[in-house]
């Protein structure tokens, strides 16, 4: 018989449970895992907001310019995973899935314009695609 709180504790664990008790399918570190994972999400709201940065009123600054294309390019690889995980079969989804591959394949221009015009594509498509995932129910309506 166990003697203290602890040996109690591992005569618990080291006993099987009664069939057909159920066990969790994921350990306290496979748990601890996914929830960091979570904690690092961007959240759609965020994404609506770097759109905004490029298609807003005021172009953002081309110090920024770097930074804001990472940023895309995560919020095209974030809305394809949430599209392949969801098996959203939608055609216009699936070409617009295409097209932001595409455009998070290319590097950023050097010359200013032609740096903005392909931050502005990059945004419009993950506007598009959003958008178009909300019509799908893919994912909720963002506010």
């Amino acid at each position: 018989m166990p003697s203290t709180s602890t040996d109690l504790a591992e005569a618990h664990w080291s006993v099987s449970p009664p069939a057909g008790q159920w066990l969790p399918s994921i350990d306290a570190a496979g748990l601890a895992r996914i929830a960091c994972l979570l904690r690092g999400v961007k959240p759609l709201e965020a994404i609506v907001d770097d759109v905004g940065d490029v298609l807003g009123e005021q172009d953002p600054r081309e110090s920024e310019f770097g930074e804001i294309a990472e940023r895309l390019r995560g919020d095209l690889r974030r809305l394809d995973a949430i599209a392949q995980a969801a098996g959203d079969k939608d055609a216009h989804v699936r070409r617009l899935l295409q097209r932001a591959r595409t455009l998070r394949s290319k590097e950023i221009p050097v010359d200013c314009s032609q740096s903005l015009g392909h931050l502005r594509r990059m945004a419009g498509v993950v506007n598009d695609l959003l958008e178009r995932l909300v019509e799908t129910r893919t994912v909720k309506e963002i506010a």
